[in-house]
């Protein structure tokens, strides 16, 4: 990734994740794609209801990602209306 972030003139060659950035961007762009694919909320609580790993996840004081997505998945949604 070194030579692209030289061609796009970036300063920093290499881009350090930050956990809790990382997991928002995923967040937003799970509820993002399940708006493109008009699943309801319902369904997305139950689709994500599967995932046994989604249920353990999180730190104290942190949503966990269940709750991420459906919170963006509302505050997308809203801004849709």
């Amino acid at each position: 990734m070194i030579p692209l972030a030289e061609e796009a003139g970036l300063r920093e060659k290499v881009h350090k994740w930050k956990v809790n950035d990382r997991n928002e961007l995923m967040a937003e762009l799970d509820a993002a794609f399940f708006l493109l694919y008009e699943i309801k909320r319902d369904d997305v609580e139950h689709i994500l209801s599967t995932f046994q790993g989604l249920q353990k996840e999180g730190t104290p004081g942190d949503s966990n990602t269940t709750s991420r997505i459906l919170e963006n998945y509302d505050k997308f949604h809203d801004k849709m209306d």
